[in-house]
């Protein structure tokens, strides 16, 4: 049995076992808690509220029928049966130590059904979508979810896995984002100021029953996990600190547009196709890191999958390998230069690290891409970090339009489940 399979099987049992501490996350067979594709044939992974593909992946439990939908394409030649379940987490993404039939109502794993061939494409590909949740297969219970999606019979052989949150709200949280208050960061920083009011909820000890997290825009990496209040007065808890609650303003984020490969957009420098494969060279990157900010809307990193060529994207959009290009004299000795936002799917992996071409004096880089609008941007990671910087290549303003969502957890004594009772997301241009 492989590593992969053994972690999976002990997911899907529930076990309470803390096996990430134990594992290098930058191995491919390490099973992760998050959004995250294992199967190569896999490309183009999305999970949004129905209607909406900008949207993050959440619902509120009392309208249950806003519905979510993940989707995929899958490079293969004939369909394969598949099968998902949905495995309920902590606040810190850990599988939460509850039988499945606590946290699902009816049956405990589904089929994906939904798959149509594309079609007018160099790239063959099928496109699978799921609508959920569903009768037959219903989460009870607010919080973190892992959905995972595997071949009929094999449950223990992971294909992908997609995060999502069902919450209710139980506390109100009033928020904004400033300039940061210590005069070091003033220009560089944002500072995010909340309070959370209890309203009717009996938290007899706010400081252990309650779990903050602070998310600047959809980033992983720099996230502010499990935040104390600084004060707590009758039903409210302030969280307005001057230092623990700042993330780097960075700038806007830059952008490609290939809905069309036909026609070059202003930040394409050539489209050719080299037998059965599209290629779109964009033009070389600058640092911005000393340029001063300017504004331009943005989607926060985010991707739109669009062709105006064909009328259904789903499977009428095509795929292309996009090239990058940012030059620097010399390589850096001491981390790596990556390509972050949605279409890496917010990892630093070894898909997302630029290389370093000596010749050109540049880091490049190239994604195999499908169709439409996308957001990215150029970030500095040091070795042995697991925290990405702005500031060495596009540099940090406080400025800069970003989005910062509050997550409130809470575990009543005894308990083995957090549970998802408030939500609030708020833009630094409000």
């Amino acid at each position: 049995m492989n590593l992969k399979s053994f972690f999976f099987i002990i997911v899907i049992l529930s076990s309470s076992m803390a096996l990430a501490q134990q594992e290098d996350y930058y191995q491919e067979d390490y099973f992760r808690y998050a959004t995250h594709i294992y199967d190569t044939s896999i490309h183009s992974l999305e999970i949004h509220t129905k209607g909406n593909p900008l949207s993050t992946p959440r619902v509120n439990i009392n309208n249950i029928e806003q519905s979510l939908v993940i989707s995929f394409d899958m490079f293969k030649d004939k369909t394969q049966d598949l099968r998902y379940t949905f495995i309920h987490c902590s606040a810190t993404w850990e599988p939460s130590e509850i039988r499945k039939s606590e946290y699902i109502r009816g049956f405990d794993e589904g089929y994906v059904e939904d798959y149509r061939f594309s079609y007018n494409t160099f790239q063959p590909y099928i496109h699978y979508e799921l609508t959920f949740p569903q009768q037959e297969m219903m989460p009870l219970l607010t919080g973190n979810y892992l959905l995972v999606v595997y071949p009929e019979g094999q449950p223990n052989e992971p294909m992908l896995s997609a995060r999502f949150k069902i919450f209710r709200k139980q506390v109100a949280i009033s928020a904004r984002v400033k300039k940061a208050t210590s005069p070091q960061f003033l220009h560089t920083k944002q500072e995010v100021d909340f309070n959370i009011n209890t309203l009717g909820l009996n938290v007899a000890n706010p400081e252990r029953d309650l779990k903050v997290v602070v998310q600047q825009n959809e980033r992983k990496d720099n996230k502010i996990v499990d935040i104390k209040p600084l004060n707590i007065s009758q039903n409210t808890l302030e969280y307005n600190y001057e230092d623990i609650n700042l993330f780097e303003g960075g700038k806007e984020f830059r952008h490609f547009d290939i809905k069309s490969l036909d026609y070059q957009s202003a930040q394409i420098q050539k489209i050719s196709r080299s037998g059965e494969k599209n290629h779109v060279y964009l033009y070389p990157d600058n640092i911005r890191r000393f340029k001063s900010y300017t504004y331009h809307k943005d989607i926060n990193g985010k991707r739109l999958i669009k062709t105006t060529e064909y009328d259904d994207s789903d499977i009428e959009a095509d795929y292309a390998w996009v090239h990058f290009t940012l030059p620097f004299e010399n390589p850096l000795a001491d981390g790596g230069i990556y390509i972050m936002g949605e279409l890496t799917n917010w990892e630093f992996n070894e898909r997302a690290q630029m290389v370093y071409n000596y010749q050109r004096k540049a880091y490049e880089g190239s994604l195999y891409l499908k169709q439409g609008y996308y957001n990215y941007m150029y970030v500095y990671l040091q070795d042995g970090k697991n925290q990405a910087t702005l500031k060495r290549i596009e540099g940090t303003h406080s400025d800069t339009e970003n989005n910062y969502t509050i997550f409130v957890y809470y575990r009543p004594p005894g308990k083995l489940h957090d549970k998802l009772i408030g939500v609030k997301t708020v833009s630094s241009a409000d």
